[in-house]
């Protein structure tokens, strides 16, 4: 018997809302240390919960839910007139990559291009 069959789905829906809630209204997803580990303390789960609930709500693990959150972030950002004078590192840096090269993988594996790329021709 593996970890995901002690959940319900009512406990897998609830931890996933919950996730999103922290990463994307309270906006945890800027902090480039935050990890399944830390958000599960916040919510007084074990971490396994975290990556189980993910796991059963959307087939994707806590690193791959995140990176979206932020390259989303970033694509926004990057169409800001706001943010015109920042570089797509900058920009990157803000919504919590902790390296312009960390950055540049997981934008191009979620919108399958650069972010100069996408910066220039959206």
């Amino acid at each position: 018997m593996s970890y995901l069959d002690h959940f319900s789905p009512d406990r897998a829906a609830r931890i996933h809302i919950e996730v999103l809630r922290l990463l994307q209204v309270q906006k945890l997803y800027r902090d480039s240390e935050i990890s399944a580990r830390k958000l599960a303390e916040m919510m007084n789960e074990d971490h396994r919960a975290i990556s189980a609930a993910l796991a059963i709500e959307t087939g994707e693990n806590f690193l791959t839910l995140l990176g979206k959150i932020r390259v989303r972030e970033a694509c926004r950002l990057l169409k800001d007139p706001k943010y015109a004078s920042w570089t797509a590192e900058e920009i990157g840096l803000k919504v919590g990559f902790a390296s312009r090269q960390a950055f540049y993988l997981a934008f191009n594996r979620v919108m399958k291009m650069t972010p100069r790329h996408y910066r220039l021709n959206k």
